[in-house]
């Protein structure tokens, strides 16, 4: 582990000599932000409720895992402290240092050691991967939860004991409850993992699980809501933002969710943005295509590096179904995950949490050119 542990180390000192840079100009990282404000919400006693201004009462616009731990920080460091954004950036690193040792495991498993080598220094260095621990959000966690979480489900076979499948279940809630956006990407492969090893029956175990580990929250958010939302209430708000315009979120001076509550609030947009699209299809096709366009090139100061990033996925993905090496299930991360954000609202976070699996492909692709043009193996 001399190697991916190296890489892993200097990936952490790079991230920590930028941030450390980011912090000392802007130490202070709270301006609307709705994870923080929801965990400063708990700390004074107020419960799981709205971080918006001149709005009370309970919320389930975030999905309750990354809050309460940022809540359990503002508890030992302060409400917004300073050293409550130096403790929340070095946890990120610590996420980030550990993603690039699971980077390395699962592409060694599935791609060999030079791939694994080159797959976690893009994780390290990237500049795209870098500046992400700078974002107060669940943004390096789920990164690091997407790529353990694939490994483990790839290790399945059907001769596991059952407590393996269990185990994935846990995770998979876990994961929901984190952001229930990464089971766009984890279900699609269990289904794949299951269907291939013929396990329905440990498949439908991992899946109940993975219901028990939400059921509690939803059972929360019905009483306190007085609405079935199965994790997160946010998703036809985001669409409006996305389709119709962003003036109408909480956050701005329109006192529209003030004013109505979150449920009344996401029932009036979704009424709105159905009837939008309904009357302007052609507006609603031409922004998605613009979205899935900006999902996979945002931001485009980074010298163009995340285009790159993903033709370098394409090119791993095309070589991995080449070679039959679990394709099927990198091909469901890259084409599950943005969907939501196709239909809604992009922006350049939201394509971390699938990047350790984009440097993976990326990795491939390059360690395969290496190797047809002759590169030894080793120095």
């Amino acid at each position: 582990m001399l190697r991916p542990g190296f890489t892993a180390l200097i990936g952490a000192v790079v991230r920590i000599v930028v941030l450390g840079v980011l912090l000392a100009h802007n130490p202070r990282l709270w301006s609307l932000n709705e994870a923080a404000g929801i965990a400063r919400q708990l700390v004074l006693g107020h419960g799981f409720s709205t971080p918006y201004h001149d709005a009370t009462g309970p919320t389930a616009w975030l999905a309750p895992v990354y809050p309460s731990m940022l809540a359990g920080i503002f508890h030992i460091f302060g409400i917004e402290s300073i050293a409550s954004a130096w403790a929340i950036v070095i946890l990120n690193i610590v996420f980030a240092f550990f993603t690039t040792l699971v980077i390395f495991k699962l592409a060694n498993d599935c791609f060999g050691e030079r791939a694994a080598i080159i797959a976690a220094w893009v994780w390290a260095i990237s500049p795209t991967t870098v500046i992400a621990p700078w974002f107060i959000w669940e943004t390096s966690l789920s990164a690091l939860l997407v790529s353990y979480a694939f490994w483990r489900l790839l290790l399945l076979k059907r001769d596991f004991p059952t407590r393996e499948w269990i185990f994935c279940g846990l995770i998979l809630g876990f994961a929901a409850l984190l952001n229930p956006a990464l089971m766009a990407v984890l279900v699609p492969v269990a289904v794949v993992i299951g269907w291939r090893d013929r396990s329905v029956g440990k498949l439908c175990v991992l899946f109940l699980v993975c219901a028990l580990c939400i059921v509690p929250w939803t059972i929360r958010n019905r009483i306190e809501m007085g609405s079935f939302v199965p994790m997160r209430s946010n998703f036809w708000p985001e669409a409006y933002f996305g389709n119709v315009t962003f003036d109408a979120h909480p956050s701005m001076s329109s006192m529209l969710y003030q004013r109505e509550g979150e449920m009344g609030f996401v029932r009036d947009l979704r009424s709105q943005v159905i009837e939008y699209v309904r009357q302007n299809p052609g507006a609603f096709v031409r922004r998605t295509l613009n979205r899935i366009y900006d999902f996979w090139t945002q931001p485009r100061r980074y010298l163009e590096i995340p285009s790159l990033l993903f033709l370098g996925s394409l090119a791993g993905l095309l070589q991995a179904w080449r070679s039959g090496r679990e394709w099927l299930c990198f091909a469901c991360v890259l084409a599950f995950y943005p969907l939501v954000y196709y239909v809604t609202y992009t922006f350049s976070r939201y394509r971390h949490p699938i990047e350790p699996v984009m440097c993976m492909l990326t990795g491939y692709a390059l360690a395969e050119l290496a190797r047809w043009i002759g590169w030894p193996s080793r120095a």
